[in-house]
């Protein structure tokens, strides 16, 4: 009986490599995919695989006063404007009116969108501090 999921335990010490199930690219849901983002989470070790059907992406950190639907709505329009598919967000408050939102995305031609995103990004009301950085196949951590 086939499964909703596979699973393996990998010695990450003996080896620093981990395959991809051959049924992976013999999938339907598979074939349009490009490359994959690579998410490590540094405080909890954890790693996440999302396979995406865009060739390049990117990570957006934004420390803001608060995450509220203002926020929101200007991620959502900027998501929308320019053609970015959301792979990852998350987000936490460690003060009353300090908080950190993040967001990976996928998109084709992320340099040419780059200048407009960053505008965007710089005018959130209630920003403190953003990062926005390009993520490219190929380039290491």
């Amino acid at each position: 009986m086939a499964g909703l999921t596979k699973g393996m335990i990998v010695d990450v010490r003996a080896s620093r490599e981990i395959t991809i199930p051959e049924d992976f690219y013999k999938s339907e849901v598979s074939t349009d995919v490009q490359a994959a983002i690579v998410i490590y989470f540094e405080r909890t070790g954890e790693i996440r695989f999302i396979p995406m059907k865009r060739s390049g992406g990117a990570r957006v950190r934004l420390e803001v006063e608060k995450v509220n639907p203002a926020l929101m709505q200007t991620m959502t329009h900027l998501f929308k404007e320019h053609d970015l598919t959301v792979l990852y967000t998350t987000g936490f408050c460690f003060e009353q009116n300090r908080c950190i939102y993040e967001v990976y995305f996928a998109t084709d031609h992320i340099k040419e969108k780059e200048s407009a995103i960053r505008n965007i990004l710089e005018n959130i009301p209630g920003l403190y501090e953003s990062e926005f950085e390009i993520l490219e196949v190929g380039k290491q951590w």
